[in-house]
């Protein structure tokens, strides 16, 4: 059922595609010292996507209080085939079908009116120059920005009324964590045991296979006794010391004798240098232009 959240709610544990690997857990995810931020875009080749995305991307070191995700209306593949691995300073999540944007309550607004701001109308215009072109009657979907804490706590819920309401860049995300964080109360901020998923194993053996092990008898040491392990059976003993025999003429002379028949070994040969020298590390790029203008995108 569609629900609007709030600070406090706990988001239930789901999994997503990232544009490289699908299946991702987001309880996962959530896991660290580090609550993270979660924004709602649009389809990744829309202009005030790629007006944030940008923003994000040069000011990505100045979130250090909190980590980032954004969520995008776009399948993988199409980013995958944009954008290589490793090329953005945050992750992505894939939604094209819009199943959390429907989950979350996300509203879009069909009047320009009532949703656009004059930053959202100049980011639209100038995207206009470029070839976009957007469609009669198509519903402006408005962003959702949510802070969630270890074990899918919400600590901030702030949905958009215009398309433009939302963090402007990583700074302004830091400002915010760094104001709200330290004033929230500590059991949110605790990282909670998560809730048993059910699979094959637990299926197999029930409530069983959770119970866990007794713990193995300690002996207690009684004065005059000697230490008690605790297993069932006792350590062996450690052999008395045996008493060390003064050299002799013999063994002198036998202790030479392998010295003389004693080789020093060859050093080590130098490892040989790889014959394909590893290649220098690229710097990452976004290539918006890959993408092109579009609701496929």
């Amino acid at each position: 059922m569609a629900k609007r959240l709030r600070a406090g709610d706990v988001i239930p544990e789901f999994r997503f595609d990232t544009p490289y690997h699908p299946q991702q857990s987001f309880y996962e995810l959530l896991e660290g010292e580090k609550p993270v931020f979660v924004v709602f875009l649009r389809n990744f080749g829309h202009p005030l996507t790629r007006h944030y995305i940008m923003e994000y991307i040069k000011s990505a070191g100045s979130l250090r209080s909190a980590r980032l995700v954004c969520v995008v209306q776009t399948k993988p593949q199409t980013i995958s085939r944009a954008i290589p691995e490793g090329a953005m300073p945050y992750g992505l999540m894939c939604d094209a079908e819009s199943v959390l944007y429907r989950f979350f309550a996300v509203p879009s607004e069909k009047s320009r009116m009532k949703c656009f701001s004059l930053k959202g109308m100049k980011i639209i215009n100038e995207a206009k120059k470029q070839g976009f072109r957007p469609k009669p009657g198509e519903e402006w979907q408005l962003p959702l920005t949510l802070l969630v804490g270890p074990a899918g706590r919400v600590l901030l819920a702030h949905y958009g009324a215009t398309v433009t309401d939302l963090p402007e860049d990583c700074a302004a995300m830091e400002e915010l964590a760094a104001d709200l964080l330290p004033a929230l109360p500590a059991e949110w901020l605790a990282a909670a045991p998560a809730a048993p998923v059910a699979d094959s194993f637990s299926a197999a053996f029930g409530a069983a296979a959770a119970v866990p092990a007794e713990p193995a008898p300690v002996a207690v040491q009684a004065p005059g006794d000697s230490f008690g392990t605790g297993f069932d059976t006792p350590l062996d003993a450690a052999p008395a010391p045996v008493p060390e025999q003064a050299a002799g003429p013999a063994a002198e002379e036998a202790f030479g004798a392998s010295l003389e028949e004693f080789e020093v070994p060859a050093a080590p040969a130098a490892p040989a240098a790889p014959a394909v020298q590893p290649e220098a590390p690229k710097a990452p790029a976004v290539d918006f232009a890959a993408l092109g203008f579009g609701p496929g995108n």
